[in-house]
Parts: structure tokens; C-alpha cells; sequence
């Protein structure tokens, strides 16, 4: 006579089946148990069309799958691990994908299975129900089993868990940490201790060197960063991960762009005394105002307007000025006591070309007055510069 649920249940709903003799065969391993019992079910479907195979191959199954059939009892890396196990203990063959990315083909070794069953319960110390209807009403000495009070063999609760847990406990303390790194410094040893390390606290782990430019600690090379699309799509995540590349860095655009070097500190506009320099020298041939603060407002407007090409262009000529080393070892490389260079000190060819582009520019602005008497100064034709045949220099 059969006997029907006393709650009434969805029919063809997932059941996470973990038995008994697999549990105990895979030294109390629930994953796995139900792993087991999962390929016996597909190998039972196999052989059902195929009865003469002993060895059926179950098809390809992704892991995914083995995650909906266990109800979220593990996650990947555990079904991954347990699958490895199974197929260590010759209870499945995995063939590998013929693609890229497909999902591996699974053998169900039965004859190996049953093998490892019957030589586990051949153990007078772990014997399992029998089915046989005769012993049924007898007592529970007479037929010994495993139903007992004693949680920890029957699997509700395992004082070995099946994933493998570290051997010490690691703590989040901050200056626990930081006093092991000072341990480390005076030439701590296990030996001088008789513990180890990890007993102690969390593993301290090397820290990649700081590189120090200016008054600004880099995690990594500045001009290896590279967060310009991170900068434009999400600024505030940017910024929160240059804070941990750039501690103290007062322009982390110029950081996002790979500039981040050409910023010294404290003050917002304490730039590079060469940067500096390579933007009066700019302002100069444009016949501008370069002044200190002149140039400090130039880069300024540059950063304000994401002009990183121009400021890039500045950088390359600040770089070429360093490494010629236009000032002496012994004077202050102050953008202030900084050598000027004068128009005077020119030659005559670069004068001319730095007039000529000037011109141009004041035509493009539509100020033909001002480009007539620049041309007209360092005696440039009105073809030169770009002026209507009509116009007179």
C-alpha cells in the first residue's frame, strides 16, 4: 500500500538526493553524494534505451546544470572539485569538449560504482537497511544500522565539513597586521617562536615598491595609468580608484590621463617646473604674457577644458627641455629663477616662423589689423600669411 504525502507537493520538482551508502563511500561528502546520485538517475535513463551498456555516457552537461539539479546546496568551484573527485575515484569519465566553451561529455562507470559499493559495505561496521520485506518489525539490535541520534554519521551535521576549511584563522585586525610587518622587519622567524606566522595573524604579503614624485606615493608608474574612459563614463569610480593609485593627488584628472607626474604638489598649481616653463615658452612665441602665473592659468585652462592633446604637445617639449638641461646642477629648478629666454636671443629664422603662425592665427580670428602689422614687422607676404590679393601690408 502505498502512502501519500501529508503536504501536497508540485509534480516533476527537483529533488537534491543525498544517500546514505554515497555519503559514507565518499567519507561523509554531501556535494558529491549528490553528484552521485544525480549521474546514477542519467545512467538509469541511458541504460533503460541501451540495456546491453554497462558504461553509459550521460551526454554533455555544463555545470550550470549541476547547479539547478542541486538547488543551490554548492556553488561552481565546489561542483568543479567534486566532479574531479569522482572522476579520481574511477566513478566517471569526462571527455573534453570538441569546442571552445562547450560543456564537457560525462561516462557513468556503473560496474566501478557498484564495485566500490559492495567492497564498502562489506564492513561489518557500516551496514546499511536491507530491503528485505522479512526483516521488517525486527528489532534495532538484532539488525544494526545507522539510524541514530548521533547527528554527525547520518550528515544534518558533519564536524568535518566537506569543503576544506584553512588551517588557522586569519584575523582582519589592522595593527595585529601591522605588528607582524614590524616582526618581519626585526627578523622574525618560526623558528625563534615555535609558531608560525599564520597562527599569529594574517600572512603579510610584499607590497609592490612605491615610486615618489613630488609629494605624491604611486602604487605604479603614472604614466602608465590609463583611466580616460573610466574618467568620462564614471568619474566618481575613477576617482576612487586613483585615490588608491595617487594618495594625495589634488588633480586626479590629470592621473586618469597619465599626467599625474607632471603635478609636484602641495598647492593645486604646483605643476612641474619644466611643464611650467615649456608653457611660457609657448606663450612667448604666441607674443602672449608668460609670467608665472600666466603659465599656471595656461595649464589650468588646459585641464578645465580636457584639452589632453595641447597638454600632451607641452609635456613632450618640458620632457625635451629636462633631459637637455638648459639650467645648471646649481641654481634652484624654481619655475621663478628659471632662465627667460627673450625674443632677442631667437634667430632671425625662428622669429620669423613664430611671427608667421602668429599671423595666421590672428586671420583665422578675423583681427586682419593686428596680422597686417605682424607681417608687416618681420617683412612676411600677404600670401604667406593667408590675406585676401585685395589687402595691402
Amino acid at each position: 500500500m502505498t502512502r501519500e504525502s501529508c503536504i501536497p507537493h508540485c509534480a516533476k520538482q527537483v529533488l537534491a538526493i543525498v544517500r546514505q551508502d554515497y555519503y559514507e563511500l565518499l567519507d561523509h561528502d554531501a556535494c558529491g553524494a549528490a553528484l552521485l546520485n544525480i549521474f546514477e538517475y542519467w545512467a538509469n535513463a541511458a541504460m533503460a534505451h541501451d540495456p546491453d551498456v554497462e558504461r553509459p555516457w550521460v551526454g554533455a552537461r555544463p555545470i550550470r546544470q549541476f547547479e539547478q539539479l542541486l538547488l543551490g546546496i554548492a556553488t561552481d568551484k565546489q561542483i568543479r572539485k567534486r566532479l574531479a573527485l569522482l572522476e579520481q575515484r574511477g566513478f566517471i569519465v569526462t571527455k573534453a569538449p570538441a569546442k571552445r566553451g562547450a560543456a564537457k561529455e560525462y561516462q557513468v562507470r556503473v560496474p566501478e560504482i557498484q564495485a566500490a559499493l559492495a567492497g564498502h559495505l562489506t564492513d561489518d561496521t557500516l551496514p546499511c537497511r536491507s530491503n528485505d520485506p522479512s526483516l521488517v518489525g525486527c528489532l534495532t539490535d538484532e539488525i544494526p544500522s545507522h539510524r541514530s541520534n548521533n547527528r554527525s554519521p547520518v550528515g544534518q551535521i558533519t564536524d568535518d565539513p566537506s569543503v576544506k576549511q584553512p588551517e588557522h584563522r586569519r584575523s582582519n585586525d589592522r595593527a595585529l597586521k601591522k605588528k607582524l610587518q614590524d616582526l618581519e622587519k626585526e627578523g622574525f622567524r618560526e623558528e625563534n617562536f615555535g609558531l608560525p606566522v599564520s597562527q599569529l595573524g594574517a600572512e603579510v604579503s610584499p607590497r609592490p615598491k612605491a615610486i615618489q614624485i613630488g609629494m605624491v606615493k604611486y602604487t605604479q608608474p603614472p604614466e602608465t595609468i590609463d583611466l580616460s574612459d573610466l574618467w568620462a563614463n564614471n568619474p566618481g569610480m575613477a576617482k576612487s580608484k586613483l585615490r588608491f593609485v595617487a594618495p594625495q593627488h589634488k588633480r586626479l584628472d590629470m592621473v586618469a590621463h597619465g599626467f599625474g607626474q607632471w603635478w609636484v604638489g602641495p598647492g593645486r598649481n604646483d605643476f612641474d617646473p619644466w611643464l611650467i616653463k615649456a608653457c611660457q615658452v609657448r606663450k612667448r612665441k604666441l607674443e602672449q604674457p608668460a609670467e608665472l602665473g600666466d603659465a599656471k592659468t595656461y595649464l589650468n585652462n588646459l585641464l578645465k577644458q580636457g584639452d589632453w592633446a595641447n597638454l600632451e604637445l607641452r609635456c613632450e617639449e618640458a620632457r625635451a627641455m629636462r633631459e637637455r638641461g638648459t639650467v645648471r646642477p646649481d641654481v634652484q629648478t624654481d619655475a621663478t629663477q628659471v632662465a627667460k629666454p627673450t625674443p632677442s636671443d631667437w634667430s632671425a629664422e625662428a622669429q620669423r616662423d613664430s611671427a608667421l603662425g602668429l599671423a595666421r592665427f590672428k586671420v583665422s580670428r578675423g583681427q586682419i589689423e593686428q596680422a597686417i602689422a605682424i607681417a608687416g614687422r618681420y617683412g612676411i607676404s600677404k600670401a604667406e600669411v593667408g590675406l585676401p590679393l585685395a589687402q595691402n601690408i
